[in-house]
């Protein structure tokens, strides 16, 4: 794709903050680019670094984001994609954000010269580079605001500051109720995910729905020989995160593990807000990343397909599922659907307050989830959908039991946590930036009223596997960290499916044989460098301290 040099483009980059602001011209900064040099503008800010130091700011602002890591997705050099993404509604809240940081010579909102620039800089053959940004930016100068960056910052090294503590507390609360187990030999407990000794069985189901007009597809997973198996078959189902799919290869990995260890597994494919959707946002057929009625369609989901499978029980199963206790399994934003479908009811006026743009950059609002939730509140039009999402009506009463991974859960507050009375478990990642451990999962297991809850805590996880690739490589830059996550990434797997396998049986099934693994004890036992797991049952563990 041929792009002409812009026509219009910044010229001065211009800090404000008051009597105090400078500028710096951007023919200076390309100098340095280029090779190296630093001229009278630029000798304040970088003579007195390193050569090494320099070295990085040239490639920093040299190299396309997607080469930063290949942890980037490779769309972020796709104008077109980027161009669909940030005219979506996530993308316009994100430049409606960021343009109160970098604004126009006019020091308005730099909201639509940000669109026009990032599309424009990922078009160019020297792709999205952060002085490519700056060619492209549509007026004479780019004005950044340092009063609000500066209070964005503090907000977020605060947020990091809090990670820190919560990572120290929860190491010295889980090893300290470790070294008050009863004496057992947790090493030898077999690794459940790994002992599964079923013939898994497989199906595909098509549901539809008439009632809200809606097919989605479910994959079916259980154990061949039903006949093996003594007594009732514990149900789990597992709700896929935003922009993910019932394919994934780690869900059908797990819920092949799970159903080899006798249980059915079902995952819904949430048609609304699932890879497939997404990518019809990149390709134009949506203005949309997801559809903003999942907040209430994916736990109807849920409903609709434990019908189905009441439906099926006699005929498919010889009666033999146990649906009256199931198990809800979730990640993101299946997170937030497992936690809905067992009663969490969402806080509306909080997240108002949360997601009002005039709000001031603050610890508790700096936060990419509100990115997902603040969308919620497009419902507000209908009655009928905030009366669904804020009297318990989506809660399914068959639910007996919610694991929740990385779950987008600050918009339920603590009113709406405290609405569920089943066995909750809750685990997070310590590097999560996606959905941040400390105002998602910490605040929800606060705010959980319910006597069976676990918070399990994973240092250097983030999001996602790939996530954490990238969160490893460019914001906690440590090779060794890095190298020993993907050394352990399946010991990590098999450990989560494990802690699955042993809630299931203990709160589905009561079978009190799986309550060892269910202690600060097991994983401070088994859990390997650097993606230890940490154990927490009570929020005083961590006050106490």
């Amino acid at each position: 794709m041929m792009v002409a040099s812009p026509g219009h483009s910044a010229e001065t980059i211009y800090f404000d903050y008051g009597l105090l602001g400078r500028s710096l011209s951007t023919s200076s900064l390309e100098a340095f680019v280029a090779d190296g040099t630093i001229d009278d503008e630029l000798t304040p800010y970088l003579n007195d670094l390193s050569p090494e130091s320099k070295e990085d700011i040239q490639t920093l602002l040299s190299t396309p984001l997607s080469s930063l890591s290949s942890g980037v997705p490779e769309d972020m050099s796709d104008p077109v994609v980027l161009s669909q993404w940030l005219y979506s509604p996530i993308g316009d809240l994100v430049l409606l954000t960021t343009g109160q940081l970098i604004q126009t010579q006019g020091r308005q909102n730099g909201q639509h010269a940000l669109r026009s620039a990032v599309v424009l800089a990922a078009a160019d053959p020297e792709g999205l580079s952060l002085i490519n940004l700056i060619r492209f930016y549509p007026t004479g100068g780019v004005r950044l605001n340092l009063p609000k960056i500066l209070t964005l910052a503090e907000a977020i090294n605060t947020n990091i500051e809090t990670t820190d503590w919560l990572v120290d507390a929860a190491i010295q609360g889980s090893e300290a109720a470790a070294a008050s187990a009863p004496a057992l030999d947790y090493s030898a407990l077999p690794m459940l995910a790994e002992t599964g000794s079923f013939a898994v069985q497989e199906r595909s189901l098509l549901l539809h729905d008439e009632e809200r007009n809606r097919t989605y597809p479910t994959d079916l997973y259980w154990p061949n020989d039903l006949d093996a198996i003594a007594g009732p078959i514990p149900v789990l189902i597992f709700s896929h995160g935003y922009g993910d799919t019932r394919t994934h290869p780690e869900i059908v990995a797990a819920a092949r593990s799970l159903a080899a260890n006798g249980f059915l597994v079902a995952v819904p494919e949430h048609i609304g807000s699932n890879k497939a959707y997404q990518d019809e946002l990149a390709r134009g057929l949506t203005q949309e990343s997801f559809d903003a009625m999942e907040f209430i369609n994916r736990p109807l989901d849920i409903r609709f397909l434990l019908d189905t499978l009441e439906q099926r029980n006699d005929p498919d199963f010889q009666g033999r599922l146990q649906l009256n206790r199931v198990g809800l399994i979730g990640h993101s934003f299946g997170g937030y659907t497992a936690l809905a479908t067992a009663g969490a009811t969402v806080d509306v006026n909080r997240l108002r307050q949360q997601c009002d743009p005039e709000t001031d950059f603050a610890p508790d609002t700096v936060n990419i989830a509100l990115l997902i939730q603040c969308r919620l509140l497009e419902l507000e039009a209908s009655p009928e959908a905030m009366r669904q999402l804020t009297d318990g009506s989506l809660a399914d009463e068959r639910v007996g039991m919610v694991m929740t991974f990385a779950p987008l859960s600050n918009l339920f507050g603590e009113q709406g946590m405290g609405q569920i009375q089943v066995p909750t478990v809750i685990i997070g990642g310590a590097y999560d930036i996606a959905t941040p451990i400390v105002l998602e999962q910490l605040t929800a297991f606060q705010w959980l009223t319910t006597s069976e809850k676990y918070f399990y805590l994973v240092e250097n996880l983030s999001h996602t596997t790939a996530l954490t690739r990238a969160v490893l490589d460019l914001v906690y830059p440590r090779g060794d960290v890095l190298e020993g996550f993907n050394e352990t990434e399946q010991w990590l797997f098999n450990l989560t499916v494990t802690l699955a396998i042993a809630h299931g049986h203990l709160h589905l099934l009561e079978n009190e044989a799986y309550r060892p693994y269910l202690t600060s004890a097991y994983v401070e036992t088994v859990s390997v460098e650097p993606t230890r797991l940490h154990l927490l049952r009570s929020f005083s563990q961590l006050s106490d301290l």
